[in-house]
């Protein structure tokens, strides 16, 4: 299931693995590649074990780049995506209101969960390419 998921960070984690650090946080956004990394990694913690597991955070704290974060709850995710019964893809999700109104489109089950967060991936890698170009320098190749 989802076995795409990770081809987007085939080549974004080379590509920020070679970031320095002054890429990292290159500020001529209002997002740096730094915050978007770490909201990409929160996001993912908050939706599939807060949200679609009902436990706390996996996320350790401010002390860790924003990379390791990423791989770390990867890695984490997989695992889940990998033990999860069958039975459990179809369970709806019991989703927050969101301050600004947003509800998810579909129904709110495990699997759109999955597909949420890789599609939430996907956009912001696109923007991480616009983080680097308004800073003078070369995004991922995609």
């Amino acid at each position: 299931m989802f076995q795409y998921r990770n081809d987007v960070r085939k080549i974004l984690i080379p590509y920020l693995q070679n970031l320095t650090p002054q890429q990292w946080n290159a500020d001529a956004y209002h997002n740096t590649i730094s915050w978007v990394i770490e909201h990409m990694a929160q996001t993912e913690d908050y939706w599939i074990f807060q949200i679609g597991l009902g436990e706390g955070s996996r996320i350790s704290g401010d002390d860790q780049h924003p990379l390791e974060q990423y791989l770390l709850i990867r890695e984490q995710t997989d695992q889940v995506l990998y033990s999860l019964p069958a039975k459990d893809w179809d369970r709806l999700i019991d989703v927050p209101d969101f301050s600004d109104g947003w509800q998810p489109p579909s129904d709110p089950t495990m699997s759109w969960l999955f597909h949420h967060v890789y599609s939430h991936e996907a956009y912001h890698t696109g923007q991480i390419g616009v983080i680097a170009s308004l800073n003078g320098f070369d995004g991922p190749l995609f």
